[in-house]
């Protein structure tokens, strides 16, 4: 043997494995003359199969000859046309990474190498990741120049034929497994005629193995290159087949809208239930546009859910935000696609969302609806089921798409406000049937001058109870207007038809009455009295009208009422109803003829005046009021809260709202039980007919509850009276009595609950006595 090598002078024995692997590289042909004069050609014959048998993929798993026969019989048909169907079936699939892992697998055992690999594009064609046998996935590393052999091949989207891999300086990582030793190396990007990257197999030879050629390569091109060319024609097909479904979804989405006019709510419905499926995303929502108010909002939410077949897409309370607000508002103010990859990323994602659901937001397509050169929508894909981002093909299909729904959305607009103007005039007809104008003979008997001394004692203190005094009433408020702005300011023949029509507006409730619009109003002049510091005139006029104005033509319901049975209010405002109907009937009382107290305003101030009537008015809801508490907290709490900050004025506005329309827990023991009991005789009505109606009334507004009422109030005036009035008085000093005698009343609520509930135990024990 030592005269086969040629080196009779070294001990061969004592030499490193590393040693004699590299000579025989260098030397192959001595190798060859060992293996030749050592082997029979049996023996030969059977390292031969051995080396063929070893064929090993990505992971070093040794191929089974059951995997060989599984994979072998998909490509044994008797014929090219059967092979052909079964090729283009399995294309149609979504899982085009097993197809390839299959290609791979034949021609890494055609071309009889030791290694082969499957890596795929993610991250945007960023980073590669290694495809394992049965769909696993893991890093392999990012694509790029001068990194490893496939990382280059993917950037350039080019093959590479390596015969000496150790030999070429070009790749200091070579294939990124330094426990193989490859030397010859064939990475092959596998491309759509598009260009974009479907994934790039490498095959490798080891280190006593003929390098690749050129020969192999070719092979290679031929085999793959008919591969990718019917994914392609395949993935055309798909499209076809999605334009298909598109015409037709059009086209009943179509007879439906112009044969019987469909909602905007049941447009927006197909639109997203259809938009969905044409980029296979996991979520999907639609924010449409009110130029008005400057913002999008949307009213259906998508949970991920089907039922027979069809996306669930629940409706609940809009969402509203600016129109330069977040990854819409950017697509609306620019009418560009936003197409993100990694959504945590991007700084225009707001992951809130996700920490309140525990969704993970991963990729998000958001493309504009556009009708007359002005974005109309915008439509917002979440999370790709296909690929691991939204592709160029996902924004194709959507702009064709998105014509449609720009054209549709505008019909379906006009129909909506056909339809809400005929509400609006069956709201009015009602209203106009109820109530009429206060006669101008009622407006004459008030006086511009009244004595001092006839102003009831209580009249300016919080504590002061219109119920004693009624029919003064109307009398009391020129009072409160000509002392807190002069007499001269208002024309004082308006503001009296004004007050009296207004009076005249109020329904005989038991407690929204003109009773409490009174109270409120005068609970704001206190307020604007004791702190005088704090408020302009314009300001407290606006005020002092809501207050007075901020239960117009109330009907003894509240929201949930008209809501739950679908009335006209509700279909009209949608959120916080009966407050934008008060506002509504507040404006049109104050654009009569002969009732326009603010007619010596211009037109600016005007218009800025009824915006703080209406903030004012809407801040009566109590909905509105925990996020305005909340809001106000936390600005207390990083001591940013200033009055001289437009914002924070307009927060302690709506507060004095809810404190004034709350005053009854403020007022005296006597006078506070009396008006809570009213209370709730009113919702007690409510209570009785949601019953007939087969509802379950609110435990406050069933009778049967009465007993519990002290417990209620307790946990009412801990809840929000408290809280409030203690903000308030921190704000505005001269506001302190409202929250002394809260806290007084609470304490008498407690005792009555206590004595309650001393009672009841008492009752049940005597109740088992007598049973014994």
């Amino acid at each position: 043997m030592k005269n086969m090598l040629g080196v009779g002078h070294l001990d061969i024995y004592n030499l490193e494995p590393s040693s004699v692997k590299t000579y025989v590289q260098n030397h192959p042909k001595v190798l060859d003359e060992i293996i030749l004069s050592l082997r029979t050609a049996n023996d030969l014959r059977q390292l031969l199969q051995r080396k063929q048998s070893n064929i090993l993929d990505a992971t070093n798993r040794e191929f089974s000859a059951d995997r060989y026969s599984d994979l072998y019989s998909k490509y044994s048909f008797p014929s090219i046309r059967l092979q052909s169907e079964t090729i283009l079936k399995e294309s149609k699939s979504e899982n085009l990474s097993g197809i390839l892992y299959n290609a791979a697998e034949i021609v890494a055992s055609a071309l009889q190498v030791d290694w082969f690999a499957l890596y795929i594009p993610c991250h945007n064609n960023k980073d590669l990741f290694e495809y394992e046998f049965g769909g696993v996935t893991k890093f392999y590393g990012p694509i790029g120049k001068g990194m490893t052999v496939s990382a280059e091949a993917a950037f350039i989207c080019e093959t590479l034929l390596i015969e000496n891999l150790p030999q070429d300086g070009r790749y200091p990582k070579g294939v990124g497994r330094p426990e193989r030793d490859v030397r010859s190396v064939l990475a092959v990007p596998l491309v759509f005629p598009s260009g974009d990257l479907l994934g790039v197999i490498e095959l490798c030879r080891g280190g006593f193995d003929e390098s690749f050629g050129q020969r192999d390569q070719q092979i290679c091109n031929s085999l793959l290159g008919w591969m990718v060319a019917s994914l392609h024609e395949s993935k055309i097909n798909n499209v076809f087949v999605i334009q298909s479904k598109l015409n037709d979804f059009l086209m009943d989405t179509t007879k439906e809208l112009f044969d019987d006019m469909i909602s905007i709510d049941k447009l927006v419905e197909n639109i997203l239930q259809f938009s969905k499926d044409l980029v296979n995303a996991d979520r999907c929502s639609m924010f449409l546009v009110n130029e008005e108010k400057k913002q999008l909002y949307a009213d259906f939410f998508d949970e991920g859910l089907k039922r027979d077949g069809k996306h669930i897409l629940s409706k609940k309370h809009q969402i509203r935000f600016r129109c330069d607000e977040g990854i819409a508002g950017h697509v609306y103010k620019t009418g560009e696609i936003v197409n993100i990859t990694d959504a945590y990323r991007d700084p225009r994602f707001n992951p809130e969302i996700d920490k309140q659901t525990g969704y993970r937001t991963r990729n998000i397509l958001c493309m504009p609806i556009v009708s007359k050169y002005r974005v109309v929508g915008v439509v917002q894909m979440i999370n790709s089921l296909a690929n691991d981002h939204f592709t160029h093909a996902d924004e194709d299909a959507f702009k064709t798409y998105a014509v449609y729904c720009a054209l549709a959305l505008h019909y379906s607009t006009l129909y909506n406000q056909l339809q809400q103007s005929e509400t609006q005039y069956k709201v009015a007809m009602d209203v106009l049937q109820y109530h009429i104008v206060a006669p101008e003979e009622e407006a004459k008997i008030l006086k511009k001058d009244i004595p001092v001394e006839s102003i009831p004692r209580l009249y300016f203190t919080y504590d002061f109870n219109p119920h004693l005094h009624e029919k003064q009433l109307p009398q009391l408020f020129i009072f409160m207007i000509h002392e807190l702005f002069g007499k001269d300011i208002f024309d004082f023949n308006k503001l009296c038809r004004f007050i009296m029509t207004v009076r005249k507006n109020y329904r005989p409730l038991a407690y929204h009455n003109w009773v409490h619009g009174f109270n409120v109003a005068h609970g704001l002049y206190c307020m604007i009295k004791t702190n005088p510091e704090h408020f302009g005139t314009r300001e407290a006029m606006a005020l002092v009208i809501a207050g007075v104005c901020h239960d117009l033509d109330h009907r003894g319901y509240n929201n949930v009422f008209y809501e739950e049975f679908n009335l006209p209010l509700a279909d009209l405002y949608g959120t916080s109803v009966m407050e934008h109907h008060h506002y509504k009937h507040a404006v049109t009382i104050l654009q009569l003829e002969g009732h326009e107290i603010f007619s010596f305003l211009p037109s600016h101030e005007y218009k800025k005046m009824l915006l703080i009537i209406r903030d004012a008015i809407i801040a009566t809801d109590l909905s509105v009021y925990f996020k305005i508490q909340k809001e106000v907290s936390a600005l207390f709490d990083s001591d940013s809260f200033n009055l001289r900050n437009d914002h924070c004025k307009g927060l302690l506005r709506s507060l004095m709202m809810t404190a004034a329309d709350l005053s009854v827990v403020t007022k005296p023991w006597d006078t506070q039980e009396a008006m809570v009991m009213r209370i709730y005789e009113e919702f007690y009505v409510q209570g009785d007919l949601e019953k007939e109606c087969g509802l379950q009334p609110a435990e406050i507004m069933d009778r049967n509850n009465r007993d519990v009422t002290p417990k209620q109030q307790v946990g009412f005036i801990k809840f929000i009276c408290q809280p409030l009035y203690t903000v308030l008085a921190r704000i505005l000093p001269g506001t302190k009595p409202l929250l002394q005698n809260t806290e007084s009343n609470l304490c008498r609520w407690q005792k009555l609950d206590a004595d309650r509930e001393r009672d009841a135990k008492t009752k049940h024990i005597r109740s088992i006595y007598q049973k014994k």
